[in-house]
């Protein structure tokens, strides 16, 4: 579609049912990133310009919305419902924003930048920050396995429906005299953080009484890692942000619905949890069906905050 046929949406790069902040971002970004003191092309300039003079004041923007007519509510101006739900289609959840929703950077691009509590749009940008790695004297390849398998599993399913997401691995939180609490990954998304802990147990059934996996009467018990301590480290850390727990189940057998875990009566009741779990420790698919509610019914989903990343990036080992 040619440059004088895009709506003021188009121009800006929002969809129509933006708010009015979302708008004033999108339109200062177009701004810098097309004046023509900037390197832009005196054209583009004069079209953000324009879209910006018919969505940019509210009233302006009721009337440009009845001049568009039938195409409204068509196939060129989606509904948030309908655009939702063809991002929530393919994870089972339509909680998602969907991958072509407008990503909002605070502060926005062009500010900040020599602020050192402000990480660098560059790095803000990238969805993946941190790697599994062995730690301590001797090797654990195990552990460097499973967070590489965990990290698969996050990347793979979370950024489509939530583009805001940034996932982190390997962050500590330094506590007194040289202890540490160490998270295998951590999704950042608007304001909030699910902290993501695995543990690897054989191929099977297993039952979760609140505190326990345990798969047969004569099998050992196998504790997941407990996240509660880590939660509320960095909840003391981000006062601003929901931090929420959860454990991703796995076996050896590459697997989004194996092990198969269930929950004995009463597992749910906050009295059986020994720990602050957000959800109940789950197999990969309802671990991502989790993760994708709980972020994606937070606030300002589709922002990413530098503040609050510059300090988790910070946090990395």
């Amino acid at each position: 579609m040619g440059a004088d046929r895009r709506t003021a949406y188009e121009v800006l790069g929002v969809r129509p049912d933006a708010t009015q902040e979302q708008l004033r971002r999108a339109w200062r970004a177009a701004a810098r990133r097309t004046h023509p003191d900037a390197g832009g092309e005196a054209r583009a300039f004069r079209a953000v310009t324009q879209a910006w003079e018919q969505v940019g004041d509210p009233e302006a923007r009721r009337r440009y919305d009845l001049s568009l007519g039938s195409t409204a509510t068509g196939a060129a101006r989606p509904s948030a419902a309908s655009a939702d739900s063809r991002a929530g289609a393919g994870s089972g959840t339509g909680a998602g924003t969907g991958a072509g929703a407008v990503v909002v950077y605070d502060p926005p691009p062009g500010e900040g930048e020599a602020d050192p509590g402000v990480l660098d749009l560059v790095r803000s940008s990238q969805r993946l920050h941190g790697a599994p790695r062995a730690r301590g004297l001797l090797p654990d390849g195990h552990r460097v396995l499973r967070q590489a398998r965990a990290l698969d599993l996050l990347s793979s399913t979370l950024p489509g429906p939530l583009p805001a997401v940034r996932i982190l691995t390997g962050l500590s939180v330094p506590l007194r005299w040289g202890r540490a609490l160490e998270v295998d990954h951590a999704v950042l998304c608007g304001h909030r953080l699910a902290l993501v802990g695995s543990v690897m147990v054989p191929d099977g059934v297993y039952t979760w009484d609140g505190a326990d996996l345990r798969s047969g009467a004569r099998s050992r018990p196998v504790a997941p890692p407990l996240m509660g301590p880590a939660m509320q480290a960095w909840q003391q850390l981000l006062p601003d942000v929901t931090v929420g727990g959860f454990v991703l189940v796995m076996t050896d057998r590459d697997a989004l619905h194996a092990p198969v875990v269930r929950h004995t009566r009463g597992a749910s009741d906050p009295a059986a949890q020994a720990d602050l779990l957000t959800e109940l420790p789950a197999a990969g698919r309802d671990l991502v069906r989790g993760l994708q509610l709980f972020l994606g019914t937070g606030p300002e989903r589709n922002l990413v905050d530098r503040r609050t990343l510059a300090v988790l990036v910070d946090h990395l080992q």
